[in-house]
């Protein structure tokens, strides 16, 4: 059994499927199987996929992001998962050794999470620095793909096609309201370099929305902070739709930052 199952989604971005594939084949530990799952694409992906012969893939139509990825978890048979989806890539070719070492170093926790680098529109680099697992109910902790799931086989939680934008926080929402602290490790280095501007962020006030609903109905949080916090999410994207550059305020650029990963 491999140590990780590195799940990657892609639609007819060939390129970004290969800057993936580049960042994971570096990686100093290959203890991992790599699955592709791929939305049926006419861009040559289904020729480069036979070429290159991922340990795992299957190129057909699906519902979406999310059942896209439950497909990959179902095929998964490592211990961790992790998605890094096409133009996604690891923070460096130590990751998955290091992600390792501090998995077996903590008694195998079900939720490991980290920082990650994103890049914006201008290919700017800047630090984001994970938040503490109990603040999720104020939103996403980190990028999703800077965590690492437990594979627990035939108990594996699913993504709910319930939430188009936001099915991410809903898994991660749904997974962390039945652990405990001594079921989570924060790393504190960078897990990967995400890309922003994805759907998400796109049509972030119908995001708002679901968010709201997950808050509601997964994290049980009250009428009035789940009301305040709708409020302050919409102000907080009409402003970054305003002034995009907003979103990175609170992050660190790069340059300067040493890093040391």
């Amino acid at each position: 059994m491999n140590f990780f199952s590195i799940i990657t989604i892609c639609f007819n971005n060939l390129e970004e499927l290969k800057y993936t594939y580049s960042s994971i084949e570096k990686q100093s530990r290959n203890d991992y199987e790599w699955i592709v799952i791929d939305g049926n694409s006419q861009d040559g992906t289904k020729d480069w996929l036979t070429k290159t012969n991922p340990t795992k893939w299957v190129s057909e139509s699906d519902k979406g992001i999310y059942d896209a990825m439950n497909k990959g978890i179902k095929m998964a048979k490592g211990k961790y998962l992790i998605f890094m989806n096409s133009g996604d890539s690891f923070a460096s070719d130590e990751v998955l050794g290091k992600t390792m070492n501090a998995i077996k170093d903590n008694i195998f926790p079900d939720f490991i999470y980290g920082d990650s680098i994103d890049i914006s529109e201008k290919n700017q680099e800047f630090y984001r620095q994970a938040k503490n697992y109990n603040k999720n109910w104020m939103g996403m902790i980190t990028q999703h793909q800077a965590m690492f799931f437990k594979n627990k086989n035939n108990d594996n939680k699913l993504y709910s096609l319930n939430y188009p934008l936001s099915g991410d926080y809903a898994f991660i929402s749904n997974i962390l309201s039945k652990l405990t602290k001594k079921d989570i490790l924060h790393l504190n280095f960078p897990i990967c370099k995400f890309s922003m501007g994805g759907a998400n962020e796109e049509f972030r006030f119908q995001a708002i929305k679901e968010d709201y609903s997950i808050r509601k109905r997964i994290i049980k949080l009250s009428l009035v902070s789940n009301s305040i916090l709708f409020s302050l999410h919409f102000i907080h994207a009409l402003i970054k739709k305003i002034n995009p550059s907003s979103r990175f305020i609170r992050h660190k650029n790069i340059e300067n930052r040493i890093l040391i990963f």
